[in-house]
């Protein structure tokens, strides 16, 4: 029996040096959920460690990963495993 529980979709990017950026590898988290009747039992940190060893045995040594930040959860979440905040993204409605 199969039981399904989270998800991570991830992107394994290589940004060669520009004019307009510095040389950037990475491994990115770029979808990242745990149904509802899974949460707060560890499938998250576990699915975030399983993240972890996957970029290093590629040869990465950096996770990123973009949350909103009206999801006080997710954040609380990211926070408590690590993440740490290194840019933001800006908007403006005209």
């Amino acid at each position: 029996m199969k039981i399904e529980c989270g998800f991570a979709t991830v992107e394994y990017i290589v940004k060669e040096k520009s004019p307009y950026g510095l040389q950037r590898k990475f491994y990115q988290i770029a979808e990242f959920g745990v149904d509802e009747s899974f949460r707060r039992m560890g499938v998250a940190t576990k699915l975030i460690n399983f993240c972890k060893q996957e970029a290093k045995n590629r040869g990465f040594d950096r996770l990123e990963l973009d949350v909103w930040e009206f999801n006080e959860g997710a954040m609380k979440f990211y926070d408590s495993v690590g993440f740490k905040t290194y840019r933001e993204y800006k908007e403006m409605n005209i």
